[in-house]
């Protein structure tokens, strides 16, 4: 089962990392901004907006208009449903997920033969969320094996 869990440690790393320095965008300490969009024709309107929950007044946006299109408009929420914060919080859940699943196989001689077979349907479901295969191939942006 090393493989799964192996790949999902390093997928982990790999969000955590570019989220942390997402993150580091709005200049706060610690940085753990959240983000939102707002449509509108003001002039901070129609940009994602970089926000820090400590400090709730907007730090920085970026810098194109997505309320051109519907395209856009889908592309902003999309994008900020993803934001640090969001993305930090998942990974730590699945990380105590993970931890429990791991001590749940570790555990010899379980009452309910389906119980480590339970574990490591989540294992792999969690490890297919981030791209990893039964074959060792991975989805285009997933972390490396």
């Amino acid at each position: 089962m090393n493989g799964p869990v192996e790949f999902l440690e390093a997928a982990h790393k790999q969000a955590e990392e570019a989220a942390e320095k997402a993150a580091a965008l709005c200049g706060c300490h610690p940085p753990r901004p959240a983000w939102s969009f707002r449509d509108g024709d003001e002039p901070t309107d129609g940009r994602i907006l970089i926000v820090d929950d400590p400090h709730p007044e907007l730090k920085r946006t970026v810098s194109r208009r997505w309320n051109g299109s519907y395209r856009g408009l889908f592309m902003a929420e999309h994008i900020v449903r993803h934001d640090p914060e969001a993305v930090l919080r998942r990974i730590g859940a699945e990380r105590r997920l993970l931890a429990e699943c791991q001590q749940t196989l570790a555990v010899d001689g379980w009452e309910y033969t389906d119980t480590p077979e339970l574990a490591e349907r989540v294992i792999r479901g969690l490890a297919e969320g981030w791209g990893w295969t039964e074959v060792g191939q991975r989805h285009e942006g997933a972390a490396a094996d």
